[in-house]
């Protein structure tokens, strides 16, 4: 008797508990729900037409709560393409017996993103509305829309180009075009522009079909070519831009793509970066120029003002070949005014691009010594006696060289 009465008490606690469980699992309470699709009704067997292709239409969700509940949630999403198609609200709190209107925005797929259509101008699609809440089962429902494809359509397939270049090249984009609606678009061009070089360049690409016509080996459903275009040398490094328009007289369409623009490539290198220099004289540095890019590169180089030095370049402008260098001497003097000490020279290298980079040496100005004023004497001394000697030496040679006089003769004498 007492295990019967265990086991009735077993079995009563366990229907109690997933009597629980079955009201906390329920359904939310949701009633007089209605969805509308780009302002028109949306029903769940009928279909509605939604939009064309790639449009973005409004979503609009009404429902009255028959209950309270926390962490109320409602999404709208189509499922079945490539990318998720949804948007969905945050967390809000519901009231039994209040209406609530929530809005969406929903991107319908592309034309790349449905199955081949042939002739058919429309798609079905399933529209879902989710309602959640915490503690509650999901509520759904599935609404019945339709898409149109687009009369006249072009869609950019793909831009292939590099995503960085150096300023002064030249830079090829290889562009694919396709027809994505449902008549043949005549003389069809692309251009592409990069509005902040000031670079703007058009290509003619033909006639483009909706699918490829048997009766014209030229016209088919898609259209390749390459372009190029050219980066300004003087353009300033940074991101730029890039368009790349396709349109003809009945559709359009854009897309854009960044582009990483460089300074040239270059080498600057200081031979001697430290030299000693008497008040009076004069030192020479030498900065090699290296251009390893596949153009010529012109660089003028400047020096900043240094108290007491004259500082004097050999070329204040050089332009150095594609794959070559060239060696600029920089000679530094002290004048009377030059302060004992190290003196810091700058020489600003700058290329069509702006500044590439600063040069410095040290140049360290002393005083002539003593030992230095010494020498001069014993060197000006040296040269007196050197000119003394070659006169003395001249003189020798002029009396050597004098003929004497010769001696008078006289007639003999007769004793006889």
């Amino acid at each position: 008797m007492k295990s019967k009465a265990i086991l009735v008490s077993f079995i009563a606690l366990f229907a109690i508990v997933f009597a629980l469980s079955t009201v906390i699992a329920s359904e939310v309470q949701i009633c007089d729900l209605s969805v509308e699709v780009n302002d028109v009704e949306a029903y769940t067997t009928s279909p509605t037409i939604a939009g064309e292709v790639s449009n973005t239409v409004p979503v609009t969700v009404e429902f009255t709560a028959c209950e309270d509940a926390t962490d109320v949630k409602v999404k709208v999403y189509i499922e079945g393409y490539k990318n998720e198609i949804s948007d969905e609200t945050s967390r809000f709190l519901i009231v039994n017996g209040s209406r609530y209107v929530k809005r969406f925005s929903l991107t319908l797929p592309s034309t790349m993103d449905l199955d081949e259509l042939e002739d058919e101008l429309t798609e079905d699609l399933s529209l879902l509305v989710r309602i959640s809440a915490k503690g509650k089962e999901s509520a759904e429902e599935s609404y019945a829309i339709k898409m149109q494809r687009e009369l006249y359509g072009l869609s950019i397939l793909s831009v292939d180009t590099s995503q960085e270049v150096t300023a002064g090249s030249t830079i090829p984009l290889d562009i694919v075009v396709e027809n994505n609606g449902n008549e043949r678009l005549d003389n069809v061009y692309v251009k592409v522009s990069i509005p902040d070089l000031g670079i703007d360049k058009k290509v003619f690409f033909g006639d483009i079909a909706p699918t490829d016509e048997e009766d014209y080996d030229d016209i088919i459903d898609s259209a390749d070519k390459r372009i190029y275009v050219s980066i300004p040398r003087n353009a300033i490094p940074g991101t730029y831009n890039v368009n790349i328009e396709a349109y003809n007289y009945d559709a359009s369409t854009l897309v854009q793509k960044k582009l990483v623009v460089n300074s040239a490539q270059t080498g600057i290198i200081p031979t001697a970066t430290s030299k000693t220099i008497a008040i009076g004289e004069e030192a020479t540095f030498d900065v090699v120029l290296v251009n390893p890019n596949d153009r010529m590169v012109v660089y003028s180089l400047t020096p900043e003002e240094s108290s007491g030095l004259i500082i004097d370049i050999s070329e204040p402008v050089v332009a150095i070949p594609a794959d070559s260098s060239k060696t600029v001497q920089v000679k530094v003097k002290a004048t009377d005014s030059a302060e004992e000490g190290t003196h810091l020279v700058t020489i600003n290298v700058n290329s069509e691009s702006g500044l590439v980079k600063q040069v410095s040496f040290s140049a360290n100005v002393e005083k002539a010594s003593t030992g230095v004023t010494k020498s001069n004497s014993v060197l000006i001394l040296t040269v007196i006696l050197a000119i003394i000697f070659v006169v003395l030496l001249i003189v020798l040679i002029v009396l050597l060289t004098k003929k004497p006089a010769e001696a008078e003769e006289f007639g003999e004498t007769s004793y006889y």
